[in-house]
Formats: C-alpha cells, sequence, structure tokens
C-alpha cells in the first residue's frame, strides 16, 4: 500500500493563508493578459500556431484538441483555470463528457457555472478547493485535464499523488502549463540568449541601444511559477508519462522583458486604427476574432523561434511550456 507523500506547505500556517486568500482574490476577475482576458478580444495569433505545431504536430491544432483522439471520455476532471473558450471545446468536442473544475477562485468559478453551464446544462459541476491540499475519490475519472495552473502549486508531490488516485484505470490526464524557471526569473543563460537575438534586431534599426530590462515578480500572482520548473519531474515520478512536448523557451520571455532605451512599437495612426474597429466589427459579425497582433518584427519573431527549438531540444535551455499526457501509474 502507498501514502501520500508529505506537504510542504500546510493548510493552517498564517503565512500560508494570508497568500492563498490573495491567490484566490488575484484570480476572481479575468486578469489582464491572461488566457482568459486575451481570448475574448483575440484569436490565435503567430506564437499560438507555433506552439500548436511543437505539441500537436498541426499548425491549427490546439493540445486540447486531441483530447477526443483518446476517448470517448464521460466524467472529467478539470484541475484549475484558464481559458474559457478551451473548457468549452473541451465539452463540445467530447458530448458525453461532464466536467467538473477545481480551483481556489469563487469568481472564476461563478464565470464557469454561468456560462459553461448554460451552454452545457447538466455537464458542468464546480468545487472551490486548495489544489494544494485537495483530495479526489480513487478511480473515478476517466479524465483530468490541467492548464496553466499545476505551476502555481507548491504541494506538486500531493497533487500528482492524487491525480493518479483518482485515474481510472483506463483514463488519462492532459497538461497543459508553464514548466520554465521559478517566478519568471529566467537563468542567466536564457537571458543572455534573448539579448543576443534581441540585440540583432536592434542593430539594423537607427538611434536605438541595445540591452534589455528584465521585469522582476511583483506583478506576478502570490504562487505563480512557485515550483514550475519542476512540473514535469514530480508528474514523471507519480505516473505514467506516455509523451511530452515543450515549446516557447525564448518566446516565453517576450513576456518579461523591455528594451533597455525604451523604445516601444510606433501606435497606429488614426487611419489604422479606423481599419483595425472596421475588420473586427466585420469579424464579429462573423463570430471571430482578430489574431493576436505580436509586437516585434517577422524577422525578430522567426529568430527567436528557432534558437528556442534548438537550444531546447538540444537541452541546454529550460523550456517555456510544455505538453504531456499521463496514464493511470498504480494498480
Amino acid at each position: 500500500m502507498t501514502f501520500p507523500p508529505a506537504l510542504r506547505v500546510t493548510a493552517d500556517d498564517p503565512e500560508y493563508r494570508r497568500m492563498a486568500a490573495a491567490e484566490a482574490e488575484y484570480w476572481n476577475g479575468p486578469v489582464p493578459y491572461a488566457l482568459e482576458a486575451l481570448e475574448e478580444r483575440f484569436a490565435d495569433g503567430p506564437v499560438d500556431r507555433y506552439t500548436n505545431a511543437r505539441f500537436t504536430g498541426d499548425r491549427n491544432v490546439g493540445w486540447h484538441q486531441t483530447i477526443a483522439r483518446r476517448g470517448p471520455f464521460r466524467r472529467g476532471l478539470v484541475l484549475g483555470l484558464s481559458a474559457l473558450r478551451v473548457e468549452g471545446e473541451i465539452l463540445e468536442t467530447n458530448p458525453d463528457l461532464h466536467l467538473t473544475f477545481v480551483d481556489i477562485s469563487p469568481g472564476s468559478l461563478a464565470r464557469r457555472a454561468e456560462i459553461l453551464g448554460a451552454r452545457f446544462p447538466g455537464r458542468v459541476e464546480t468545487i472551490g478547493a486548495d489544489l494544494n491540499f485537495v483530495e479526489f475519490p480513487h478511480d473515478a475519472y476517466d479524465l483530468v485535464v490541467s492548464s496553466a495552473s499545476l505551476h502555481h502549486v507548491t504541494n506538486l508531490e500531493h497533487l500528482a499523488w492524487q491525480i493518479d488516485a483518482t485515474l481510472a484505470p483506463d483514463g488519462w490526464f492532459f497538461l497543459s502549463d508553464y514548466v520554465g524557471e521559478p517566478r519568471f526569473q529566467f537563468a542567466p543563460a536564457k537571458k543572455r540568449i534573448f539579448e543576443l537575438v534581441h540585440d540583432r534586431e536592434v542593430a539594423r534599426m537607427r538611434n536605438r541601444r541595445p540591452g534589455c530590462l528584465w521585469m522582476d515578480a511583483s506583478d506576478l500572482s502570490p504562487f505563480c511559477g512557485v515550483r514550475s520548473d519542476e512540473v514535469l519531474p514530480v508528474m514523471r515520478a507519480h505516473l505514467a508519462e506516455v509523451e511530452v512536448r515543450t515549446a516557447a523557451a525564448l518566446t516565453v520571455a517576450l513576456l518579461r522583458a523591455r528594451p533597455a532605451d525604451g523604445a516601444t512599437g510606433k501606435p497606429p495612426g488614426i487611419g489604422r486604427r479606423a481599419t483595425d474597429a472596421l475588420v473586427r466589427a466585420a469579424l464579429g459579425l462573423c463570430g471571430r476574432l482578430p489574431p493576436v497582433r505580436v509586437p516585434i518584427s517577422k524577422r525578430l519573431l522567426r529568430e527567436l523561434l528557432f534558437a528556442s527549438d534548438l537550444l531546447t531540444d538540444a537541452g541546454l535551455l529550460l523550456p517555456g511550456t510544455a505538453f504531456a499526457t499521463y496514464r493511470k501509474r498504480r494498480r
């Protein structure tokens, strides 16, 4: 008989309880530039299509669209919340599936109950719980899914043990997450490589100064990236790993770096803004959204993607994100 691993943090620790309350409050409303906020404004852009190709082999197929290939599934568990569109597509493409959403944030859960519950009546349930201490019934779910959430968990070993325990014997666990350096504080080598590629682009421009300024963790939620670089090793130790695909070692850094000379993209003029407004309106009538605009040149993006894949696949840099699938280990 196996027993759950020891906890790194406990629920009765006053400091932990303070931080957990702050974490729940942080996610009560859609956070700017988080997945849930961006999906309401934009469709997939070039980085999304690149990530799709890395994760699924098809630039037009997202990781979540591969779930149905392993089905059919009937009872599923979603650990943490990320993007309503993705969660809705999982329900849409798995028509016999009932999903239970588990998260620490009451506001995020309420949006799922309201929006997804209305679209898929009788197929959506929500549970407010801290993934650091949650306990699930054994052999209960044939599908477990987590997206952009496990990098917020401190008691990773406990949660991995619970996932393995709650999976049905023929169940699947699908994981998509940030797996780079903790708190998005990148290793010196990753920063240096990013700056080298960035400065190649700056050298082609007039009146520009090389170098980057790196953001600290002050704008992140209290638990964001707390053990992100350990997510894959811990899951591998407690579940039967089927496949892991990685991406975005350097493009993730785009979100945390600023040009040292303070240069920003030139704002669009009134003509461009008017055109964009017309395009958004036309696409809206068709039920579509405009793609995400990447605020860098196509040449710089290509070079970042090439260097990212080359150095990650060679084992020289931690990846930025990963898509992994697992089966139940304990029998």
